[in-house]
């Protein structure tokens, strides 16, 4: 048990802490280690989404078009029915007042667009499909 004078709001105040860990002890790792995130390319491949609070995967179609992040669409630059080339920006998301382009995998020709300017959306969510 450590002794300690604490102020609050110019009052003094005597305390006892408890000392879990001895500050003595030098640290060896950082104290706090950025979590490692890999972003998959959707290109040949069935997109697949993870709800990070549920924890239950979802695969969705593979003429579907998922969000990679959470956001709220800017912009949205095609059209149903619309031809699209490989690596075209069909979407403009903000996440974290960062824009990111969302770009076509393949050619082909946009069946539906799902979403809107203002929308909120989460990762996985269907942005578009593909005839």
């Amino acid at each position: 048990m450590k002794k300690l004078l604490i102020t609050v709001n110019g009052k003094r105040y005597e305390v006892d802490v408890e000392v879990l860990e001895d500050d003595d002890v030098i640290q060896t790792q950082p104290a706090f280690r950025p979590p490692t995130r890999s972003i998959e390319s959707y290109s040949g491949a069935t997109p697949v989404a993870l709800s990070p609070r549920s924890k239950k995967k979802e695969t969705l179609d593979q003429k579907t078009l998922a969000s990679p992040l959470n956001g709220v669409v800017l912009e949205v630059k095609i059209s149903d029915g619309q031809d699209v080339t490989e690596n075209d920006v069909v979407i403009v998301v903000e996440a974290m007042k960062m824009k990111t382009n969302i770009a076509s995998p393949f050619t082909a020709k946009v069946k539906k667009v799902h979403v809107k300017e203002k929308d909120v959306i989460e990762q996985g969510h269907p942005l578009l499909t593909y005839e």
